[in-house]
């Protein structure tokens, strides 16, 4: 150990000066770079995946007051390389390049591209956090590398500690700041023969002038890493008593608010939490390791309140705390849920959706520093990217509900600039929005691109009608018309997939009862091509399919070899089958529906499902069998991906294999 102990410290001793990780692709001007000064970069593609490429730029990591945060850099042709001049911050100790040409990118075969930074006030030192910047970024186990630039196993943490120790050698004023991965990293490179510095560690950390941060990490090395309960309660004292509202009691607070199960309780726990420990300036490190998440008392507060009807508008009055990470979930839950469901007052809904937007466009300006990482432009593709996959189709459907119609119709244009039509959901409210504000013109556009795409709605297939009519005065050839607007290359990949997807198990015999109390036998349908598909009433997704799969029972009403069954499974409570006859009908579906069978004992009635998911090794609904005429089954199909015309005609491919299977 001594002997690699001095090799790497003489490692150190050569490459005290900044350097820039020269290589035949990657160099900067001058050679000895400085904080606080220019840069110049030259970045030659030759030989990487950038080779010829007609643009290139970069993202700069900047190793900035000991944090990584990412900007975005321009570089121009110059000969055959590209370069860039740069004003590096004078906080700066390191700089790591990524080169992208569109989807494309360089970040040197993940070893990375990175320029050490002098100090320009120091001659002869190492900018502040030259070293441990260096030392992080391939330290990814110290959760302070650059998330997504290297794919990198990680230095030892022997190496790691040798970079903390040099940079707090440097940098005196960064000990405090460092301390406890020093300690981390002194505690897995030493072991036991650790303790004495250890020790001398926490004593740094509790002098008389010591912040609560810094008594936190002291807390944190005694009890993690020397384990010594004594110094640990010691040190709990000092810091409940030089901070009584601070983290300790806050920690104390939340464990007591967390074992809380009445929701009323809860509510008002949650509000007095809020009033004596608010969110700003806590500690967020020790919040993190200590699971206090304000997020979730936000969302606590907002779901349960509404559940509840509590008369305190939660949303309007925290809806401006909740953290960017929680906004999707919290909107799901209080948002998408319960729209799709059509359950609650709809107008308050869309109301706190324009609230939770406006919460999100926020961040879309104000990058979350959870995000540093990422470069401006990087966030912008990454927000957007979010936005429209988790809020988008459910807000437009809330604007297009209170008739804001151009508003609806901007918000499916920006989605559909990254979805291309593949959402037949967001097809179908920009379809609504165009009808509604009388752009025939970029609704016919709309219509062809999503059917080609086979992404549309049974409203959509209604408009297309109509304008068929309209045109060639009847329906006649409407079906054919209405195939041929569909891509055949997809059409012909989606038979391939399904046709190697074809399997012939045993369907588990059943017994049901439908609506009407009349039992069904699966001993009786053979013979007979069936299709089970599993459902429930709380089931967001298997409702959304219904449309497509009321197109698929219509397309076969009038074959007597194919029968549709649509099984009322994981039910709890006594009202469900009348929530499902009302459902039926109120939809106006023309489906045979069958209720699961609750055995005593049972919380739900899922014996016959719980029997397939033991035979075919699945779970979850919605689920679709489709089993042949001698009770094999054929195929299974999971989830809904959101098309009604595409699940029709995945339907309809089954079918018609299975009909055809041997």
């Amino acid at each position: 150990m001594i002997h690699k102990t001095l090799t790497f410290l003489l490692f150190i001793a050569l490459s005290i000066n900044g350097f820039c990780q020269r290589t035949d692709n990657f160099r900067s001007l001058p050679e000895k770079p400085y904080n606080g000064k220019a840069l110049t970069v030259f970045y030659n593609p030759s030989g990487t995946p950038l080779q010829n490429k007609e643009s290139v730029n970069a993202v700069v990591y900047k190793y900035t007051d000991y944090k990584w945060e990412a900007a975005d850099v321009k570089f121009v042709k110059a000969g055959k390389e590209w370069k860039s001049d740069l004003q590096v911050p004078i906080n700066t100790g390191i700089l790591a390049f990524k080169f992208v040409s569109g989807d494309s990118i360089d970040n040197n075969k993940n070893f990375g591209y990175f320029i050490m930074l002098n100090d320009k006030d120091r001659p002869g030192k190492m900018a502040p956090g030259g070293y441990i910047g260096w030392g992080f970024a391939r330290s990814p186990n110290y959760g302070k590398n650059i998330p997504g630039y290297i794919n990198f196993k990680g230095i030892s943490d022997t190496a790691t500690y040798h970079w903390l120790n040099q940079e707090i050698l440097n940098n005196q004023k960064s000990k405090s700041l460092l301390a406890r991965d020093y300690a981390i990293a002194l505690s897995s490179y030493m072991g036991e023969h650790a303790a004495p510095k250890l020790v001398l560690a926490t004593k740094y950390l509790t002098r008389t002038d010591a912040n609560e941060s810094e008594l936190l990490d002291a807390r944190y090395i005694s009890a993690i890493l020397i384990r010594d309960k004594n110094l640990t309660d010691s040190i709990n004292m000092v810091i409940s008593q030089k901070f009584p509202n601070g983290s300790i009691a806050r920690l104390a607070a939340f464990k007591k608010l967390s074992s809380i199960r009445d929701i009323d309780s809860l509510l008002v726990a949650s509000e007095d939490f809020l009033s004596k420990f608010p969110e700003a300036n806590t500690n967020a490190k020790f919040n993190l390791e200590n699971r206090i998440n304000y997020g979730v008392i936000y969302q606590n507060l907002m779901v349960f309140g509404r559940l509840k009807k509590r008369p305190t508008d939660y949303v309007g009055k925290y809806i401006d705390s909740l953290p960017y990470n929680m906004l999707t979930s919290v909107y799901y839950k209080l948002i998408g849920i319960p729209y799709h469901r059509k359950e609650g007052d709809l107008k308050k809904i869309a109301e706190d959706s324009d609230l939770f937007v406006k919460r999100f466009e926020y961040f879309k300006a104000n990058q979350p520093a959870s995000m540093a990482y990422l470069s401006p432009s990087e966030w912008k593709s990454e927000y957007q990217k979010t936005f429209v996959a988790t809020v988008s189709s459910d807000h437009i459907g809330l604007l297009n509900y209170q008739k804001r119609y151009q508003q609806a119709l901007q918000y499916a244009k920006e989605a559909q600039a990254i979805l291309d039509y593949n959402n037949a959901e967001i097809n179908n409210q920009q379809a609504l929005s165009l009808k509604m504000l009388g752009l025939n013109k970029d609704l016919q556009v709309l219509l062809k691109k999503s059917m080609f795409k086979n992404q549309s709605s049974t409203e959509m297939i209604a408009m297309i009608r109509e304008a068929f009519v309209k045109e060639r005065g009847s329906e006649k050839g409407f079906q054919e018309y209405l195939e041929n607007m569909k891509n055949p290359a997809d059409k012909e990949k989606e038979l391939k997939d399904i046709m190697e997807s074809m399997i012939k198990k045993e369907m588990p015999t059943w017994s049901m009862k439908d609506l009407n109390g009349k039992t069904v036998n699966s001993n009786d349908l053979k013979g007979k091509t069936v299709i089970l598909d599993f459902w429930a009433t709380w089931c967001v997704p298997c409702k959304a399919s219904f449309p497509g799969m009321k197109l698929a029972v219509e397309k076969y009403k009038n074959d007597p070899d194919v029968v549709f069954y649509f099984v009322d499974t994981e039910e709890r409570g006594d009202t469900y089958k009348t929530e499902n006859a009302k459902y039926i009908k109120d939809n106006n579906y023309p489906f045979n529906v069958l209720f699961d069978n609750r055995l005593e004992g049972m919380k739900t009635n899922s014996e016959v499902f719980n029997k397939i998911c033991k035979a075919f090794t699945i779970s979850g609904i919605p689920q679709k069998l489709i089993i042949d005429k001698n009770g094999y089954v054929r195929f299974i199909s999971v989830g809904f991906r959101g098309s009604a015309t595409g699940l029709a005609d995945e339907m309809t491919a089954l079918i018609e294999m299975t009909k055809k299977a041997e």
